[in-house]
């Protein structure tokens, strides 16, 4: 549950670095200064104690207000939270305030459906989108060697009894905000093929000048008057941690199997998608695609 704290938490994440030595400026110079002047004076002129007790005083405290920033931003940054405790958190989010919102904005009917029916999937969004401001959108080095985001294209994917009911927006993490919502349905007898493609996208990072090319992993759903449902599950790019990613091969079968057992006259089981433990090689993507 999110509470005051643990937003304070994720904000700390993002904004407390590291903490640096401060230059040698003139302020601790001064200090320095003071501090060897005060105490010549107290060792060789013994009538002017109270001078050079004055120099040594103020001479530390130039000391202090020099180093005292050092030990702040150290207690500052020993107090973020561990990375897989944001990927926690994330998580937990994506599968309560997001999943939420698409539940309600859907209209699904909750008692005939589990949490295995959802397909929750996210990729980082790091560019300029409409309704959000630029100077919100964040991004922060992990110990683990990936990228951690704040700002997230959500996908979540409701598979019913007759429908795919679709949910897309853009989620502001931190601050729990929800953008440029939008929804699709597909029903399942007017589906006419499931496919796995690889598309590469441009885009204009934020602090970059030109646009890059990105790598997209996509899961296609084109029913027969060719609408296509395109759910974008990769980045490689963009370095997020795998462990927030939803493996495309299980989500294609999920929906698969769930087809052919239409077919069949067959009855439906619920088809679990969990995310993937590793990232998978491009090599090992191979595109294919069910004709019903």
């Amino acid at each position: 549950m999110r509470s005051a704290e643990r937003v304070s938490l994720m904000k700390k994440y993002f904004s407390v670095y590291k903490a640096e030595y401060p230059s040698f400026g003139r302020l601790l110079q001064l200090g320095v200064g003071l501090v060897i002047f005060g105490i010549a004076i107290i060792y060789f002129f013994n009538n002017t104690i109270l001078a050079g007790l004055i120099a040594v005083l103020i001479g530390s405290g130039l000391f202090t207000l020099w180093i005292r920033p050092y030990f702040r931003d150290k207690k500052l940054f020993s107090e973020r939270p561990h990375v897989q405790q944001m990927y926690n958190w994330l998580i937990a989010d994506l599968n309560t305030e997001v999943k939420n919102r698409a539940v309600e904005v859907l209209r699904l009917n909750m008692s005939n459906l589990h949490p295995e029916n959802f397909l929750i999937v996210s990729y980082p969004l790091y560019w300029s989108e409409a309704g959000i401001d630029e100077g919100t959108i964040l991004k922060r080095g992990t110990e683990d060697g990936t990228i951690l985001y704040n700002v997230w294209k959500v996908q979540v994917i409701a598979l019913t009894k007759n429908y795919i009911s679709f949910f897309n927006c853009t989620y502001d993490w931190i601050n729990n905000n929800l953008f440029n919502e939008r929804t699709n349905e597909f029903f399942y007898d007017d589906i006419s093929s499931v496919k796995n493609d690889v598309e590469s996208i441009s885009r204009k990072l934020i602090g970059n000048e030109e646009e890059v090319k990105l790598t997209t992993f996509v899961f296609k759903v084109t029913n027969m008057s060719s609408d296509t449902l395109s759910v974008i599950t990769k980045i490689p790019e963009l370095n997020y941690s795998p462990g927030l990613t939803v493996s495309l091969e299980k989500a294609v079968q999920a929906l698969r199997i769930i087809l052919r057992k239409r077919r069949y006259d067959e009855e439906q089981d619920s088809i679990i998608v969990e995310p993937e433990e590793k990232p998978k090689n491009e090599e090992d993507f191979n595109q294919t695609e069910t004709e019903k």
